[in-house]
C-alpha cells in the first residue's frame, strides 16, 4: 500500500518575525493564505504585490522586484491551498508597508487589545510602530479604530435593526417597562426609529420603595452618528446619591419628545394623583412649557445654578448681587426672604423685578413644598449620572443601554452588600448634616413651654423660634422641609435628654437605603440568543453630520471650579465703559460716547491750539503737531477730491504749499514755547 504523503499545514498561532513559508505547506483557504502573506509582509517589512490573484491560483511577488515569488493553488475540489511555487526576498525590511491597510490594523485591534475604545489614534501608532516596527498614518489609525469598534460593539444601524429583538429579550424576564415610539408618514414606507423608553422593574420598585418622591430631568447629546439625545430622570436615594430612575433615547430634544418621555415616566410611577412628584429642571424652554401648559399640577423647581447663569448674563456676576439673590433662594423662612429681596430692591431695581417675575415655589426654600423632604436647590445629581455614563455615550443604542443596564444591575448588588458597613442607623451624609446642627446649636438656649412645644432664643441676637417636637416643626422651616433636626430643634431635643436621630426622617435611616436597592435587576442573554421580534426592523433616524469632530465634554461656565489651568472668559458678564449697561463695550455702544478728555478735545480745533502759542506748553505744542498733520492730510484730502481728471496735479501743488505754511506755523509755536 502506497504511503500518503503528509504535507506541512499552517496555523496562525505559528505566525512570527522568523516565521517562514515552505514548500508545500498547506492552508485551509484562500483567506488564511492571504491573511498569513499579509501578516508575514507587515512583521518582516516587504512589500508585495499580487500578479495573479484568481479563486483557484494565486501568484505573488516582491514590490522591489528582488526575485521573491510564491504560488498557491487549489488542491482538488477541498478549500486547501497548497505553496507550489516558493523564491525567497534577498534584501533588507522597510519601515514604511503598504500591506499595512485599514482592514488589518483593525483586525490587530480586536485580536491584541482590550480597551479599544479607550486608546487615542496616537496611542494605535504607537502600539503598531511598537509591535511590528511599521510606521502608520492618522487616518489609518483613526478609521482602523471605527471599524474595530464596529465589530467589538456593532454598528449603529445594526443595532436599530435589532431593537425590536431586544426589548423582546428584557420583556422574557420582565425587566421592566419599555416603549418604542416610530416614525412612519406613509403606510408604504419602512419604519424609521422616534423614541426608546426605559424603565427597569428593579429602579421602579427600588424608588417607589424608600426613594424621596422627588425626580431630577435632564438632557445630554448622544455623540454618535445620528444625532440622538438621551433624557433621564433621576431620583435620590436615602443616602442623598442619586438613583437612576427612566431613560429615554430620543430622535430630537424638543416639547413633544419631553412630553412623551415624562407621560410614560409618571404612567410607570403611578401618575399623578397617586401622589405629589416633585420634579427639579434646568430651565428649559420647552421642559419648563411642558410642566406649565400640561402638567399644570405636578409642582416643579428651577435649578438655581441655570438660574443664576441667566441672572448674571443680565445684570452681570458682581459677589454683592449673587449673595443677595442666593441667600433669598437659600432663605427658609419669609422674613429672611423678604429682608435678602428688600436689599437686592435698594441695590438694583431691574434685579428684583427680573426674580419677582419667577414663581418663589420654583426657586425660594421658603416657599418649597414640605411633603419631599428635600431643600435641594441644584439639580447636580442628574448631571452626575450624565457624567458617569459618559463612556458610554458615543455607542450605539443598544450597546449603550445595555452598558447602562449592566452598570445599574452591579451598582445594586455591590451597594446591597455596603449598607451592613454604615454605622448607626442613620446614612453617613444625613448624620453629618445632623452633627453640623448639633455643633450650632449651642448658641440656642430652649424655654419649656409644655408639652412638647419650646421657645428657642439665640443668646445674642435674641432671635426667636417656636419648635413642636410631637408635630416635628420648627417655625424656621428648615425641620419641615429636610426631615434633619435643625440647631433649634437640636437645643430642644438636648432639653430633653433625647437623641437627635431619633427624630431624624425614616426617608435617611439605613432601613430605608436596604429597601432601596434589595430589588435585583434581571441579567439577560447575549445577542446571540435573542429571539425574533415579529415587528418590522427599524431603520436609524435621519441626521445631518455637521462639520468638525464631536466634543466629548461638556462646556463649562466661566465661573466653574477647575482643578488647574486658567478660568475661561467664555460666558462672562462684559459691562460698556460708556453706558455702564451689561451686554456690550465701548466699540458697539448705541448711545453717544462720553468724551474722556476735555483738554485733549479743545485741543483738537488747529485754530485755536496755533492761537495759544507759547502759552499752551509742551502738552498743547504736541497736541497741535497731531492737529496740523491732521489738517494737512484733509487739506491734501479735499485738494484730490474737488480736483478733476486735468487738474489733479495743480491741485496737489496747492495742497502741499497749504500744508508746509501750516506745518511752519506749528513750528514756529514749538519754538516759542521752547
Amino acid at each position: 500500500m502506497e504511503n500518503k504523503k503528509h504535507f506541512p499545514r499552517y496555523k496562525a498561532e505559528d505566525m512570527t518575525r522568523g516565521f517562514n513559508f515552505r514548500l508545500g505547506m498547506e492552508f485551509k483557504s484562500l483567506k488564511d493564505f492571504k491573511s498569513a502573506l499579509q501578516e508575514h509582509s507587515v512583521l518582516n517589512g516587504k512589500e508585495v504585490k499580487f500578479v495573479k490573484n484568481g479563486s483557484k491560483r494565486v501568484r505573488v511577488v516582491c514590490k522591489k522586484g528582488c526575485g521573491f515569488l510564491i504560488m498557491a493553488s487549489k488542491v482538488g475540489s477541498s478549500q486547501t491551498f497548497r505553496v507550489k511555487t516558493l523564491v525567497g526576498h534577498n534584501y533588507g525590511r522597510t519601515f514604511g508597508s503598504k500591506s499595512a491597510s485599514v482592514e488589518w490594523i483593525a483586525q490587530v485591534l480586536v485580536d491584541r487589545f482590550v480597551n479599544v475604545a479607550g486608546m487615542t489614534v496616537i496611542q494605535i501608532i504607537d502600539e503598531i510602530k511598537k509591535s511590528y516596527s511599521v510606521g502608520i498614518t492618522y487616518w489609518k489609525a483613526g478609521r482602523a479604530k471605527k471599524i474595530a469598534m464596529d465589530c467589538l460593539v456593532g454598528d449603529g444601524e445594526g443595532q436599530y435593526a435589532r431593537l425590536y429583538d431586544y426589548v423582546v429579550e428584557l420583556l422574557r424576564v420582565k425587566a421592566g417597562t419599555f416603549k418604542i415610539k416610530v416614525n412612519q408618514p406613509q403606510p408604504t414606507l419602512p419604519p424609521r426609529f422616534g423614541s426608546f423608553y426605559m424603565c427597569l422593574e428593579g429602579c421602579k420598585e427600588g424608588f417607589l420603595g424608600s426613594c424621596r418622591p422627588f425626580i431630577g430631568v435632564d438632557g445630554c447629546h448622544l455623540k454618535t452618528s445620528y444625532g440622538v439625545q438621551l433624557l433621564v430622570a433621576v431620583g435620590r436615594d436615602p443616602h442623598d446619591q442619586y438613583f437612576p430612575l427612566a431613560f429615554a433615547v430620543v430622535e430630537t430634544e424638543c416639547k413633544d419628545t419631553r412630553m412623551w418621555f415624562l407621560t410614560q415616566l409618571l404612567d410607570d410611577i403611578g401618575g399623578i394623583d397617586f401622589q405629589r412628584w416633585i420634579f427639579i429642571l434646568d430651565q428649559q424652554k420647552g421642559l419648563m412649557s411642558v410642566f406649565d401648559d400640561i402638567l399644570n399640577g405636578v409642582e416643579h423647581r428651577l435649578c438655581l445654578r441655570h438660574l443664576y447663569n441667566n441672572f448674571k448674563k443680565k445684570f452681570g456676576g458682581e459677589l454683592v448681587i449673587r449673595d443677595l439673590m442666593m441667600g433669598a433662594a437659600k432663605a427658609t423662612y419669609h422674613k429672611e426672604w423678604e429682608k435678602k429681596m428688600g436689599e437686592l430692591k435698594n441695590l438694583n431695581v431691574d434685579a428684583f423685578n427680573w426674580l419677582m417675575d419667577i414663581p418663589t415655589k420654583s426657586w425660594c426654600k421658603h416657599a418649597f413644598s414640605a411633603y419631599p423632604r428635600c431643600d435641594v436647590l441644584i439639580n447636580n445629581l442628574s448631571e452626575s449620572f450624565n457624567s458617569t455614563i459618559l463612556l458610554a455615550r458615543d455607542k450605539p443604542i443598544i450597546t449603550m443601554m445595555e452598558w447602562i443596564r449592566s452598570y445599574l444591575m452591579s451598582r445594586f448588588a455591590s451597594l446591597r452588600e455596603k449598607v451592613d458597613s454604615y454605622p448607626g442607623d442613620v446614612m453617613p451624609k444625613s448624620r453629618k448634616r445632623l452633627d453640623r446642627e448639633v455643633e450650632k446649636s449651642g448658641n440656642w438656649l430652649p424655654v419649656w413651654a409644655g408639652g412638647s412645644q419650646f421657645e428657642v432664643t439665640h443668646g445674642f441676637t435674641m432671635d426667636k423660634f417656636v419648635v413642636d417636637l410631637s408635630n416635628h416643626t420648627c417655625t424656621c422651616y428648615l425641620w419641615d422641609l429636610v426631615g434633619i433636626p435643625c440647631r433649634h430643634v437640636v437645643a430642644a431635643i438636648h432639653y430633653k435628654s433625647e437623641n437627635p436621630e431619633n427624630y431624624v426622617h425614616p426617608y435617611y435611616k439605613k432601613d430605608a437605603y436596604r429597601t432601596c436597592y434589595a430589588p435585583t435587576i434581571s441579567p439577560i442573554n447575549g445577542q446571540q440568543l435573542w429571539p425574533t421580534s415579529d415587528s418590522p426592523q427599524l431603520l436609524p433616524p435621519i441626521y445631518k453630520t455637521p462639520p468638525g469632530r464631536p466634543t466629548k465634554l461638556r462646556r463649562r461656565e466661566a465661573d466653574e471650579y477647575v482643578t488647574h489651568g486658567k478660568l475661561s472668559k467664555t460666558n462672562t458678564a462684559i459691562r460698556c465703559s460708556n453706558c455702564n449697561a451689561f451686554g456690550h463695550n465701548l466699540r458697539t455702544c448705541k448711545k453717544s460716547q462720553k468724551s474722556k478728555n476735555k483738554r485733549g478735545a479743545s485741543a483738537s480745533t488747529p485754530g485755536s491750539a496755533v492761537g495759544r502759542g507759547a502759552c499752551a506748553g509742551r502738552g498743547a505744542s504736541s497736541s497741535t503737531s497731531q492737529a496740523g498733520r491732521g489738517s494737512a492730510r484733509d487739506a491734501e484730502a479735499g485738494a484730490a477730491s474737488t480736483s478733476g481728471v486735468g487738474g489733479s496735479a495743480t491741485m496737489r501743488e496747492g495742497g502741499t504749499r497749504a500744508s508746509s505754511r501750516l506745518a511752519g506755523q506749528i513750528l514756529g509755536s514749538q519754538a516759542s514755547c521752547n
